[in-house]
Parts: C-alpha cells; sequence; structure tokens
C-alpha cells in the first residue's frame, strides 16, 4: 500500500473554493493482495458504513426487505453491530439507506470485497468518535438533487463535532483499490507524510457518496 497527502487539493479544489477549502484528503493506493487496515489511522474510532439504493421511477413494486442493500451484497450483520435503516426523498426518488454502526476492524472484515468496481460505488463511510450517535449524523444532504452540491454538504458534515473523516472509494487506471479520507485541516493527526506529487486525478475514478 502506497499514501499519499494531497497538499495541493488537487481533488477538494474541483469542488471548494480556495476560500471556503477547509479540509484535505489523503489518498491510500491498495494492491489486490493488501490488506485494508484503517484502523490504523483512526484508532480508537468507530465508522458508520452506508450503502444505499435509489427506487428506479420505473419500478413501481415497493423494494422489498430482503433487496436492502446488506442483504443484496451478502454481507453479514454480527451481534455486536448496529444497523440502522432509513428511507429518504431524495429529489424526486426514494433512497433506501442502510447504514453498519461497527468499529474500523470490523468494518474493514466486512467491507474488504466492496470495490469502486463494484457495489463500491453506493458505499462510503463516516469516521466518528465513539460518542456520536447515527442520529446526530445530518443526512439533509439527501434532499439535494445537483451531484456536487450533494457533495459539498457532505463533506460539510466534517464541520461537526466527533465526526472525523470521509472514506471513499475509488480505483486507479492500473487497477489498484484506492481509498480516498477527507478530513478537516489540522483537526486530524493524520499518518501521511509523503506528499502527492502531480494532479493524478484524471487517471483516477472516485464514487461521489450518495449519488445515483
Amino acid at each position: 500500500m502506497k499514501n499519499y497527502r494531497d497538499t495541493n487539493a488537487y481533488y477538494l479544489s474541483g469542488f471548494f473554493e480556495q476560500s471556503e477549502l477547509k479540509y484535505e484528503s489523503f489518498w491510500l493506493f491498495y494492491n489486490r493482495e493488501d490488506e485494508i487496515q484503517m484502523g490504523n489511522f483512526f484508532p480508537g474510532q468507530k465508522v458508520y458504513s452506508f450503502l444505499w439504493e435509489y427506487a428506479n421511477a420505473d419500478i413501481l413494486v415497493k423494494i422489498d426487505e430482503w433487496k436492502r442493500a446488506f442483504r443484496r451484497n451478502d454481507i453479514e450483520i454480527l451481534q455486536e453491530a448496529k444497523l440502522h435503516t432509513r428511507n429518504y426523498l431524495s429529489g424526486e426518488r426514494k433512497v433506501y439507506l442502510d447504514c453498519l454502526e461497527t468499529n474500523l476492524i470490523t468494518a474493514d472484515k466486512k467491507f474488504k470485497d466492496l470495490t469502486a468496481y463494484d457495489t463500491g460505488q453506493r458505499f462510503v463511510q463516516i469516521v466518528t468518535n465513539e460518542n456520536i450517535s447515527f442520529a446526530d449524523i445530518d443526512l439533509s444532504f439527501l434532499e439535494l438533487t445537483n451531484p456536487a452540491d450533494k457533495f459539498r454538504a457532505v463533506v460539510r458534515i466534517l464541520d461537526t463535532d466527533g465526526i472525523k473523516a470521509l472514506i471513499l472509494n475509488g480505483y486507479h487506471h492500473r487497477g489498484e483499490l484506492l481509498k480516498v479520507c477527507i478530513v478537516k485541516s489540522g483537526g486530524t493527526c493524520l499518518k501521511v507524510t509523503e506528499d502527492l506529487p502531480l494532479n493524478i486525478f484524471e487517471n483516477t475514478y472516485v464514487a461521489m457518496p450518495f449519488n445515483g
């Protein structure tokens, strides 16, 4: 695994003006055989792992329980984990939102096979302090329809005390899995010291969270 800090804000400057850019990101490049261990970067924190599905306007039958995201992806819900399920109206479409609350070690094991090649496009994680509950996470961004506006609103939840990071999924054109971590500037002690030397993002794909 290789990791870099995006000190020049190559990625986030595409969404935020410089005057409002109070966030930074670091990028983890995994080979297929690498273990994903996000807990090494956020020790002692917990994580909310979101999967979601948007209702198709052409489908009139309600999405049944067996089609919920975790069941659809064959992810077992452990007894010590908490599962939160919500249905929202996002724009003019209903979104079926599932969220698993665990520690990072459990999450790394449960979601190691979710990459942006497949269902990772509908997968994002929010790292928080232990005292943050699911109800503390402001999900009002789901009411927005413009993808860029929604993404900016998702990133701004980092302004909430106790919310530490967003973890996004993607891949590099060489086939490497990406984990993109967005944090508030100066708010997290990052264990990443090497800077990203170039704007490489034309060669990467990163799924924007909560966009259908």
